[in-house]
């Protein structure tokens, strides 16, 4: 089956950079299913002028209409500029911007109205993981994030305790968690549902994770930056 490799640019790129960087993925990536995830200032050209690729928006707004929200960027946007995916509840919009499960549930419902696929990301903290009360806290965030539709999801699991660190969860304790979503949720997962795994990947650990089973594709963050280190994951 074709792997996801989601690369979450974040705020880092110039335009310049960012277009030389898709310029390259667009002409070397043959192996898997590859989702960038630009800057929002750079992703109408990006989509537009590289539509073998597939884009992402990095967040959307929860209001689902045209009017008066000042410096807001609603799926419809992303939709028209042929954008087919978004990530939703990313760790760093619920610590940062105190984005809550309320309303990462909202965006979800707006990007699926829109036919936009939602990317929804949970994650425990360090605490949370020492504590041993980390599943119940995935659940509950799986279970107050999630919108009830039959549409096509991505759950990205991206523990927070690993998100730019370079500490990599073993792959027994991903293993375990993508086990726990896949029981909690048996009757979608395989079927409008995939899992992805994000947090300190890099090329060197990117192929055990990939392999892990019911875990369908990676999200990168900081080695999609540079081109060599991502051209290696595209080709693990």
């Amino acid at each position: 089956m074709e792997q996801l490799i989601i690369a979450n640019w974040k705020m880092n790129l110039t335009f310049k950079e960012a277009s030389n960087l898709t310029r390259f993925l667009s002409e070397h990536n043959n192996c898997h299913k590859l989702i960038i995830a630009s800057p929002t200032p750079y992703i109408a050209y990006l989509a537009q002028n590289y539509q073998q690729l597939s884009f992402c928006a990095q967040d959307v707004s929860v209001k689902n209409a045209f009017g008066s929200y000042t410096g807001e960027s609603s799926a419809k946007f992303f939709k028209s500029c042929g954008v087919n995916y978004s990530l939703i509840g990313h760790s760093e919009r619920r610590t940062l911007f105190g984005e809550t499960n309320g309303i990462v549930r909202k965006k979800a419902e707006v990007c699926i109205e829109n036919q936009i696929t939602p990317i929804i990301c949970i994650g425990e903290s360090e605490a949370l993981r020492n504590s041993g009360s980390y599943k119940e806290f995935l659940l509950t965030q799986l279970e107050e994030s999630l919108p009830k539709t039959d549409k096509r999801m991505i759950i990205a699991y991206e523990p927070v305790w690993a998100i730019g660190t370079q500490i990599t969860p073993t792959i027994e304790q991903i293993t375990e968690v993508a086990e726990l979503i896949k029981t909690k949720y048996q009757s979608i997962v395989a079927k409008t549902m995939q899992l992805v795994y994000g947090g300190s990947v890099n090329s060197e650990n990117c192929k055990d994770i990939i392999n892990i089973k019911d875990i369908s594709g990676i999200l990168v963050g900081g080695a999609s930056l540079n081109k060599d280190k991502l051209f290696k994951i595209l080709n693990s």
